[in-house]
């Protein structure tokens, strides 16, 4: 008797161990603006490099976007350049027709064994914009020439746990205008929410890293924080005045 329970004991616990494992996360992403810093890879021609900007992401159940992988969820990209720009050819009359603004391709449904979420490959965000003709304060006609915009996303990964949705993104980036002959890739380090961090003074901005912290500040004014997860380091951003990533997206926490 003694021989078999030492036999059924290792088979309990190899048993009970394995029904206590987590389950892996599911890759859930933020549902307000992430703020994404840009770090220049590589450039030709002479575009203008972005420094930062808003990035909006969303994620589409499996099967529920028209050509999408239908045993995967679908992701969807976009910068708030490109978005604006769609936005504001349409407002003027343009007509783009299906052209997108964001980029979009599959994406996992739950994490891997490191807890990262991988999109896979995204077709790219592009867009041909036509000339425009506007008035100025004297009425008198002027052109504005149109452009054949190309953004392309890459290795977009996000870090996520039970308690933690996807707040933080690292990812490449190539912005091209077509146009013009030009090209600039970026190293993209993102954080959901974006929060602006340049003081109360619109004239003089400071950056300051106080109005990134989570904890309120009703001495200056913060009566609510900045609503950025205490547990993701942070910095006020000098050059963007956003508050920005200490260290990798991809960072256990």
């Amino acid at each position: 008797m003694f021989i078999l329970l030492r036999r059924i004991t290792p088979l309990l616990l190899l048993a009970t161990t394995a029904a206590c494992e987590e389950p892996p996360a599911p890759c859930h992403v933020s549902s307000v603006s992430y703020f994404a810093r840009y770090r220049v890879l590589s450039q030709s021609g002479a575009c203008n490099a972005r420094i930062g900007e808003e990035v909006g992401i969303e994620v589409y159940p499996a099967g529920s976007h028209k050509g999408s992988e239908p045993s995967l969820p679908t992701i969807a990209v976009q910068s708030d350049f490109l978005g604006r720009a769609r936005q504001e050819a349409m407002s003027f009359g343009s007509d783009l027709g299906g052209q997108r603004s964001y980029a979009i391709g599959p994406f996992m449904e739950v994490a891997d064994a490191d807890g990262i979420c991988r999109a896979g490959d995204l077709a790219p965000a592009e867009i041909t914009f036509p000339p425009q003709v506007f008035f100025d304060d004297l009425g008198m006609p002027f052109e504005v020439p149109g452009a054949h915009l190309r953004e392309t996303w890459r290795d977009v990964r996000m870090h996520v746990t039970h308690s933690m949705p996807g707040l933080r993104f690292a990812a490449e980036l190539t912005m091209e205008n077509l146009t013009e002959g030009c090209k600039v890739t970026y190293e993209v380090s993102a954080l959901s929410p974006s929060v602006g961090c340049g003081g109360l003074d619109f004239e003089s901005p400071t950056p300051d890293d106080e109005d990134c912290s989570p904890a309120p500040d009703p001495g200056t004014g913060n009566l609510i924080g900045s609503g950025i997860d205490p547990r993701i380091p942070t910095r006020c951003d000098a050059a963007t005045l956003h508050c920005v990533l200490v260290g990798s997206p991809l960072d256990p926490l």
